[in-house]
């Protein structure tokens, strides 16, 4: 369990920041890719508030695996 806790945390932490520092060109991917009209959903600023999502899911993750450590 506790490898699967470091995996998410690296993994949301990262995927998080990235959303947060360049939402620009992943709301432009997503609107090549999805079509004028979903793709015009995922403006940069829901790209940015999906980004701090992540971090926190990622925070969350690891303040779990330190609980576990420090309840052994």
């Amino acid at each position: 369990m506790g490898v699967f806790l470091v995996g998410l945390a690296v993994l949301g932490v990262t995927w998080g920041w990235i959303l947060i520092l360049f939402p620009k060109p992943i709301a432009r991917f997503a609107r090549r890719v999805q079509g004028e009209f979903w793709g015009g959903q995922f403006t940069p600023e829901l790209t940015r508030f999906a980004g701090c999502g992540f971090v926190l899911g990622g925070v969350i993750a690891a303040a779990t695996l330190v609980a576990e450590f420090l309840r052994r």
